[in-house]
């Protein structure tokens, strides 16, 4: 069994493979100013992971100040060696991008597992969105180049925006209103925030999309994906798990 983990911003997600199957998924809530990190997700990936034999575990992480206390955890609760997923592996495509050191190892995977799934064989450009807490785009071109892409808001940071930055502004659950006309202060921030996001997501894969010397395939993932699906069209591929299978792969690829 192979362990994929994905450490982001509001959740750690995992995935537990067993040949070219994803057997099953799981998320940790991180701590909650917990007085032992180590001791919290010891305990919470040691019930996550009981009664599996784990043989390898590819770990992405986005937050820095938690990939050691994981990392230390899974080391406390089973013996398979961790490979930490980084530019510098063997990847899928060829990396044309200025500053590879800073790009996240979640857009590295997602890219990955964009590619190899939908634009590897026959050729074909691709374009990856990620949308979770941030938004991003991974674009690779037909020939097999990671060319870079975007980063924007997802709709909670665009919420928290707007309460930090305002006085009177209400929380507001995030989910679109029937119409884009709020009739309500509630209705206009949810519309504004959701429909927003809708439109932005449109607006920025048309632009990259006409970069590239074909009509690429749209990849969505990433919790809010599904807000997206019917909006983007019926050419769109939804792969709510593509970070993880981009973790597989490389972890696969790159074993030992």
């Amino acid at each position: 069994m192979l362990l994929a983990l994905d450490v982001g911003n509001s959740a750690v997600k995992g995935g537990l493979f067993s040949e070219e199957e994803l057997d099953r998924t799981f998320s940790i809530d991180p701590p909650d100013e917990a007085p032992d990190p180590a001791a919290y997700w010891r305990k919470a990936l040691a019930s996550a992971l009981a009664d599996e034999t784990i043989e390898q575990i590819g770990l992405v992480s986005v937050v820095p100040a938690w990939t050691d206390a994981v990392t230390r955890a899974l080391q406390a609760v089973t013996d398979a060696p961790v490979t930490i997923i980084g530019p510098d592996m063997t990847l899928p495509f060829t990396l044309d991008y200025d500053t590879p050191d800073t790009l996240g190892t979640d857009r590295l995977a997602a890219a990955a597992a964009g590619w190899v799934r939908h634009g590897r064989a026959p050729p074909r450009s691709v374009i990856v969105v990620d949308a979770g807490t941030a938004v991003n785009y991974e674009v690779v071109h037909r020939d097999g180049v990671y060319q870079g892409g975007a980063i924007g808001p997802g709709p909670a940071l665009t919420r928290t925006a707007l309460q930090g930055g305002t006085a009177q502004l209400p929380n507001v659950p995030l989910h679109p209103p029937a119409t884009p006309i709020g009739a309500s202060t509630a209705a206009a921030l949810q519309s504004g925030i959701l429909w927003g996001f809708i439109d932005s997501v449109q607006g920025m894969t048309n632009r990259l999309a006409d970069r590239l010397p074909d009509a690429p395939q749209l990849v969505l993932t990433g919790g809010w994906s599904s807000l997206l699906t019917a909006p983007l069209g019926p050419e769109t591929s939804h792969a709510p798990h593509l970070v993880l299978w981009g973790v597989r792969r490389l972890t696969e690829t790159n074993r030992g």
